[in-house]
């Protein structure tokens, strides 16, 4: 009875192409796949808009491919003493000010939060 009992309790094995066909939990939705595509030109343009050349890639490099601020520091040869970090912090700032001056533009441009 133990047998059974136990044999009743453990998964039956499983194909290795029915295995296959099971979607990856982790991966984004189609829908998220079509938003981050959508958001990608705006960013970009954000992106060069507020900030200068080496900000873009400091910030790129630490946001997008998950470096860190030291890699980044010696990758780029950055003389300056808070390194990579120093940039980062000015890139935020920058791009934290377009942000409020287009929220602000939008709630002029829509003061009851209509549909646009």
């Amino acid at each position: 009875m133990n047998y059974l009992k136990a044999r009743s309790a453990r998964p039956a094995p499983v194909d290795e192409e029915v295995l296959g066909a099971v979607p990856d939990a982790a991966a984004p939705s189609p829908f998220q796949m079509l938003e981050r595509a959508r958001s990608g030109p705006l960013v970009q343009s954000l992106l060069d808009r507020a900030l200068d050349e080496t900000e873009k890639r400091v910030f790129t490099l630490h946001y997008g491919d998950d470096m860190p601020l030291e890699v980044i520091t010696r990758l780029l040869g950055l003389q300056n003493r808070s390194g990579a970090k120093a940039f980062i912090v000015s890139a935020r700032r920058k791009i934290t000010r377009l942000v409020q001056q287009w929220n602000a533009r939008e709630l002029r441009l829509f003061p009851e939060g209509g549909a646009r």
